[in-house]
This record gives structure tokens, C-alpha cells and sequence, in this order.
């Protein structure tokens, strides 16, 4: 078994990989300076202003489609410039808001032949996403499977690629994932602290927390359950995201989604699906 026929063996048995070195320690210090040089271009002139209260604040690019998130409870007009970053829980849409983010999703030497790999010939971008938890007070992303979130066919034509920039650790929150639970089907999702799997649908005791170090890169499928805890350590936990498809998905109406990302009785499952339900 070669090199591509052992990674997509693993990816298609575990639902996931694991790739130790995926950036050079040089990329990781672009990644990390690119974030602080984006947010805190973005703080400075932002394009509109969401939330605040119990709601986190959102700050939206005046010139792009990026936009960050703090962690609840932050008024970014009064924390210190200098500190706002510590203060981040999410970016988005940043993969061309930077050139250090551009060269890592689109086309980078190692990311680029991987995905061939288990997405076949010329994999498409369609979303990116930072997800940092600030130290003491980064916050639980709950168990979920990405899919929920999306309207892409067939379901196992969608692979997240989550990079670690900081050490991540069970401490800090890194990710946790149920190997094989990609074949558990699509699994029913509410919204209690966020958009997430109901009880009773998984047992969290088959979780492995997948620790990485700074350039390690964790790719699973869209359909397996993850979840990271909050991070109550002293450490930063900065990680990259992007989700891929293949070239040859589609997306499809909700109303069709609908009837394929659904539970086994035919309920549907999906995060729109749950918020149209009120639940």
C-alpha cells in the first residue's frame, strides 16, 4: 500500500488523519502574525458592528467579506488595542485577507496533494474559519457534525482541515473526535449553546482527543462528530479551519437537503432544520 492508498484507507476507516507537520515553523509565525495584523486592522476601521450585551460582538471588514468575533461579554471599545487579539474567538471568510493564509489554502505542497488524496482532482474552497481560544476564557464548541451546517452532496464529499497554530492540548481544547462515527449518519441537531448534537445520540466516552503540535493539521470528514472544550489554561489555542469540497459536489435546496442529512427515521437533522423547527 502506497503513501495515498494508506492515508485515504485510514481517512475512510477513522474518518479523519492526522498530519504532524503540515506547516513549516516558519508558516506557523506568517499564520499567527497574520491574525494580529488582521484584526487589529479591522478593529481600527470597522465596516459594521454586530452584537453586544449577552451577544458576542462581531466586527465586520469595511473592504472585504472577513469579519471576527470576540468571546461573550467583550466590548472591543473597551479593551487595549494591544490585548483585543487575546480577546478573539473567531474569524471568517480570511483566506484571501492575507497572503500568509492564501498560500496555506490554496495550493500549499503538503495541504494540496493530501486532499486530492480523499477529495479527488481539484478540490474547491468553500469556507474558512479561525477558531482561537484565548486563555482562561476560550469557550466549549459543543459535539456536532460539520455537515449540519451545510447543503453539500453527496455527504461524504466534504473534508475539514483544522491547523493547529498554537500546541494544542487536552488543557487548552484541542479537538476530540469518535473514530468512525462518520458512519453513524447524519445525527439530529438542536441550538442550546450553539448549533449541536442532541443527547443521547452519541457516547462521548469513544472520543479521542487528537493533541497536535504548532503546524499539526487534523482533516475530517464533514460527517464526523467533534468537539473541542473550553480552555481554562493559561495557553493560547489559535487554530486555522477551511472546509473543502469536490469538484464534482453540488449544493442543494434545503427542502432536499433536508430529506439527506437525516436521522434514520427520516427526521431532518441539520442546523436549519432544527432553527426552522424552533428547537
Amino acid at each position: 500500500m502506497n503513501e495515498v492508498q494508506s492515508l485515504k484507507h485510514e481517512f475512510e476507516t477513522n474518518g479523519y488523519v492526522v498530519l504532524e507537520s503540515l506547516l513549516t515553523p516558519d508558516e506557523v509565525t506568517e499564520a499567527r502574525e497574520a491574525i494580529q495584523s488582521c484584526v487589529a486592522r479591522t478593529a481600527a476601521h470597522p465596516g459594521k458592528r454586530q452584537g453586544g450585551g449577552k451577544e458576542p460582538v462581531t466586527l465586520h471588514s469595511a473592504s472585504s467579506d472577513f469579519f471576527f468575533q470576540l468571546e461573550p461579554g467583550v466590548d472591543p471599545g473597551q479593551e487595549p488595542s494591544e490585548t483585543l487579539e487575546f480577546k478573539v474567538r473567531k474569524l471568517m471568510n480570511f483566506d484571501r485577507e492575507h497572503a500568509a493564509f492564501s498560500s496555506i489554502a490554496h495550493g500549499h505542497p503538503r495541504l494540496g496533494p493530501a486532499l486530492e488524496a480523499l477529495l479527488g482532482p481539484d478540490p474547491v474552497l468553500f469556507q474558512s474559519m479561525a477558531l482561537i481560544k484565548p486563555p482562561h476564557i476560550g469557550s466549549e464548541k459543543p459535539w456536532h457534525q460539520d455537515n449540519a451546517y451545510f447543503n453539500v452532496t453527496p455527504l461524504d464529499a466534504v473534508v475539514g482541515v483544522w491547523i493547529a497554530l498554537d500546541a494544542a492540548t487536552v488543557a487548552n481544547g484541542c479537538m476530540h473526535v469518535i473514530p468512525g462515527g462518520h458512519r453513524m449518519g447524519a445525527l439530529r441537531h438542536h441550538h442550546d449553546k450553539d448549533c449541536e448534537i442532541m443527547e443521547g445520540r452519541l457516547d462521548p466516552s469513544h472520543a479521542v482527543a487528537v493533541e497536535l503540535p504548532p503546524g499539526g493539521a487534523l482533516l475530517f470528514y464533514g460527517m464526523l462528530p467533534h468537539q473541542t472544550p473550553p480552555n481554562r489554561s493559561p495557553d493560547r489555542r489559535r487554530a486555522l479551519q477551511f472546509h473543502y469540497h469536490a469538484a464534482t459536489a453540488v449544493r442543494i435546496p434545503t427542502k432536499d437537503y433536508d430529506r439527506l442529512y437525516a436521522e434514520a427515521d427520516g427526521t431532518p437533522a441539520s442546523c436549519e432544520a432544527a432553527r426552522q423547527q424552533g428547537i
